[in-house]
């Protein structure tokens, strides 16, 4: 069997066909508006495909005002449905449709989507404590307890009462001429086959949606109450999607376009390969996203957690029982007698978003996600960076917060955590998140998890399965995992070993200790003070200046720039950099004694002799070896106010020469940046050795032996050598 899967989302239609294998045979994503394919893309107007996707771009001539974005709904399921079972030849058994939440339609299409905010500003759509404690009853005995005006009284335990408010508020002329205002799912679904509803996921639900008393209490009459379709299972088969009739019902809402030209032959007629039976192709009311991607995720047995991203992102936890626990809320699972307990981080979605519409402006340039993930991890110091590190932090605390629960509720959660959403899809950020939020993460052969959800409702619908944990073992299954043990610490490279080793170079910085927080922190505290001077906020200065560093890099062939040479840039001198080193750095407050480091540089000043170049002031520097413990090895340093000048200048490499008393030959250069610490020096004759953390210098006696005898010393320098850490 197989089945088309549809998941409506805020600005695209994710669709699908899958067989009961759990095997995507054909996807498909086409976003409703050309502005958000530029975001999705990185190029307006310009669809990017991923392996076995596809990803189609709007026409120009169908942008519209988003009050009619389900017009675009039903647009883009047709074109979608014909391109994947055209292309294949293949007549699904079924088609199920899912969708975001709470969104709502009248019969004509004015939309009101989930996030569509009051005049205050807020949504006013979110779960709230009293919706978790109203769901965990039978349903009915707390409906009363809606806002009436009344500041005394309890809020709402429904998340679509204040919705239908607002579409009343916003669109009064549509809501009365409206005869039925539906669920955003429920009115493709009733396109589709002409048959009205609303899902209810599980009885217990009830509270979250409504009753006839909680919305009189709200103040709607019993005519308004009649537009509000009955409630059916979730699951249900709603009627048949006739191909003729289906495109007829649409024909109103789609552009005499090339849409029209394309699908009214196929839509008459049925995808090559198969003719319509006489009942036609099952329709299946599928539920709110949320509810098919912890299906789509197998999160529908006792310890199974997943990370849902989008929009917003939430920590789902399965469990045998209901618990209410600051920060957690508590909905009833679609099986019955478990429930699902939940952490939602609202901005996820937005940090980012946030982070990529400045970079935009700054840039002028449109970022696909990919791109602008990639953006932020280049750049330790760029907002972007901070913004994923926030993100994560915010996961981390929040599985941590269900973890704690669960313990002290003597409730079991499974080592790994199931991620679905975009996030599934960005192999970069997910090795990043894994080691942030200390959870081993799992992606999915499917990582749109919703579509999965689709196709095993839709299965059990059609009794390929018996219930739905038996469909989502079937369906559900581990792609990939990323675990807690990779580093992002570059391996170590041997450029050039001198013949004749006298002495060494070392740089100070992230080559003699590894402290992340350090070295952003040594960065960030000059950028927040120039920020102050310059009256703008930290956030735009660190874009601007990360802005600046990535051009310059893109415009000198991949090399670097130092921060003392970016910040001349923008005006503040050597001599100001110095002072403000000077003033704000605190290496204290982040290192400690290293003795294996101590023991290391021990045996090497017994065969040479050592000296530092550091880009920060000598009182600084001085301070951060003391703080290490290595302070004695190093009586000379040469810093940024001995000659005024930054790495990769020459003038500190020659002076740390004349101070060794030895000539270019006889040194070798030690840091963890190419082009500031060993490109130049290699180019002055000396040796280089790049070094990915403190861990290559404590093996460093061994390895200098070691390179000797291998007769390094006389390796070309610009293939280099890598030398493995056994960490």
């Amino acid at each position: 069997m197989k089945v088309f899967c549809a998941d409506i989302g805020t600005t695209s239609l994710k669709t699908a066909l899958i067989d009961q294998d759990g095997k995507v045979l054909d996807s498909q994503r086409v976003v409703f508006f050309e502005e958000e394919q530029a975001s999705l893309t990185g190029e307006s107007g310009t669809a990017s495909s991923d392996p076995g996707t596809t990803k189609t771009a709007p026409d120009k001539k169908n942008l519209s005002d988003k009050k009619w974005i389900s017009r675009e709904w039903e647009k883009a399921f047709y074109s979608s449905f014909e391109k994947i079972c055209k292309k294949n030849s293949i007549k699904p058994d079924a088609v199920c449709i899912s969708g975001n939440g709470p969104t709502l339609v009248s019969e004509e299409g004015c939309t009101l989507l989930w996030n569509e905010k009051t005049g205050s500003g807020t949504a006013e759509s979110g779960l709230t404590k009293n919706t978790s404690e109203a769901c965990s009853g039978d349903g009915t005995e707390k409906q009363s307890d809606v806002t009436s005006g009344s500041e005394n009284t309890k809020p709402s335990p429904s998340i679509f009462i204040p919705r239908l408010k607002l579409f009343r508020e916003k669109y009064p002329e549509e809501f009365s001429r409206t005869t039925t205002i539906f669920s955003g799912p429920e009115y493709l679904v009733w396109r589709l086959t002409g048959e009205k509803g609303t899902v209810l996921p599980e009885e217990k639900f009830l509270p979250a949606y409504w009753t006839e008393e909680a919305l009189k209490n709200a103040g709607f009459s019993e005519e308004e109450i009649k537009k509000l379709p009955l409630f059916v299972k979730l699951g249900k088969i709603a009627g048949f999607m006739k191909d003729d009739t289906a495109y007829e019902k649409a024909a109103p809402f789609c552009d005499t376009n090339a849409l029209e030209e394309k699908n009214a032959d196929f839509l008459k007629d049925g995808p090559a390969g198969f003719t319509a039976s006489e009942d036609g192709i099952p329709v299946i009311y599928g539920g709110p996203d949320f509810v098919m991607a912890l299906i789509g995720t197998g999160t529908l047995e006792e310890g199974k957690i997943c990370d849902r991203s989008g929009s917003s992102e939430g920590i789902n936890l399965c469990s045998s029982r209901p618990v209410f626990a600051p920060g957690v809320r508590t909905l009833p699972s679609v099986i019955p007698g478990l429930w699902n307990l939940s952490v939602v981080i609202e901005e996820s979605g937005s940090l980012l978003d946030n982070f990529k519409a400045e970079i935009e402006k700054l840039s002028g340039s449109a970022f696909s996600y990919e791109q602008i993930i990639a953006y932020a991890y280049s750049d330790k110091n760029s907002q972007g960076y901070f913004t994923l590190k926030t993100i994560d932090e915010n996961v981390r605390n929040a599985v941590f917060t269900l973890k704690e629960t669960a313990g002290k509720n003597g409730l079991p959660v499974e080592e790994y955590m199931t991620v679905t959403g975009g996030q599934a899809k960005n192999d970069l950020y997910l090795r990043r998140k894994a080691l942030d939020v200390k959870t081993e993460l799992c992606v999915l052969e499917n990582p749109d998890a919703e579509l999965t959800g689709d196709a095993a409702l839709a299965l059990v619908s059609l009794k390929a399965f018996p219930d739905l944990v038996t469909a989502s073992r079937k369906l559900v299954r581990i792609k990939k995992r990323y675990g807690l043990n990779e580093s992002f610490n570059p391996e170590m490279k041997i450029y050039r070993i001198p013949e004749k080793l006298s002495a060494i170079i070392f740089d100070i910085d992230s080559t003699l200790y590894t402290s992340e927080a350090y070295a952003i922190e040594q960065v960030d505290v000059q950028i927040r003070s120039i920020a102050a001077k310059k009256g703008i906020s930290v956030r735009e200065a660190r874009n601007i200046i990360s802005e600046y560093r990535r051009n310059w890099k893109n415009e000198h062939q991949g090399k670097k720039i130092s921060l003392g040479n970016t910040l001349l840039h923008f005006g503040v001198s050597i001599e100001e950099s110095i002072e403000m080193r000077k003033t704000l750095l605190e290496p204290e407050k982040f290192l400690k004694r290293d003795e294996k480091l101590i023991h290391a540089l021990e045996k090497l000043s017994e065969k040479y002799k050592m000296i530092c170049v550091t880009n920060n002031p000598v009182l600084p520097a001085r301070r951060t070896l003391e703080a290490i413990g290595i302070s004695d090895f190093f009586p000379e340093i040469i810093g940024l106010d001995t000659c005024k000048k930054s790495k990769p200048a020459r003038e500190p490499f020659e002076l740390a020469a004349r101070k060794l008393g030895v000539s270019f030959s006889e040194i070798l250069s030690i840091g963890d940046r190419y082009d500031m610490d060993i490109s130049l020096p290699l180019e002055m004759g000396m040796g280089g050795l790049l070094v990915g953390s403190v861990q290559d210098v404590w093996r460093l006696p061994e390895t200098l032996e070691a390179g000797m005898n291998q007769g390094l010393g006389t390796e070309p320098h610009k293939k280099g050598v890598c030398r493995k850490r056994a960490d």
